[in-house]
């Protein structure tokens, strides 16, 4: 699915807004995330290959340069991705595959509403990701572990600043660190 040369050249662009006052969210990280994933007997097997990140602006728009990955081996491995991780302290994080077709020029992906935790919803349209605000210490947690495992026990820490600058800035709003 995410191996087609017009998804993995990208640019990717969009904006970032409140889910309910529709006001930009600035300083949202935007991050892509490739994978390459090799074939083997036991089935494939994939490690780190490239991350790019961004900060939203005051308007709440984000883009991710065009980038097409190299795969001189294509029959033991292939590139997958680009996944999306998008973090803003406060609110709710998100980290997926199925989001970079939405924000390809010329996106024509049906919208979509979906709840994650404790019921909140987000929705996304071609170019446009809605967040809510969590309200709770518990859903600020559950948010933040959630972006905790993938990418950060997988890409190194240095292609992945800007998200482990807003990570450690909200575990010390959360308590966690001094």
């Amino acid at each position: 699915m995410f191996s087609s040369p017009a998804l993995a050249a990208g640019p990717w662009k969009g904006k970032i807004i409140d889910i309910e006052t529709k006001g930009p969210l600035e300083g949202a990280v935007v991050l892509a995330v490739w994978e390459r994933v090799y074939r083997t007997p036991a089935g494939p097997n994939s490690y780190f290959y490239e991350a790019k990140e961004t900060l939203t602006d005051k308007e709440g728009r984000f883009e991710i340069s065009a980038y097409s990955p190299i795969n001189l081996l294509p029959i033991i491995s292939y590139i997958r991705g680009p996944s999306f991780t998008f973090f803003k302290p406060g609110y709710l994080s998100l980290s997926s595959v199925d989001f970079g077709e939405f924000f390809l020029e010329g996106a024509r992906e049906a919208p979509l509403e979906r709840k994650e935790i404790g019921g909140k919803i987000y929705r996304l349209a071609p170019g446009i990701l809605e967040l809510p605000r969590l309200e709770t210490r518990e859903e600020r947690i559950i948010s933040l572990n959630s972006v905790e495992g993938f990418p950060i026990g997988y890409a190194p820490a240095h292609k992945i600043r800007k998200l482990l600058e807003l990570i450690d800035m909200e575990n010390k709003k959360l308590g966690f660190r001094r």
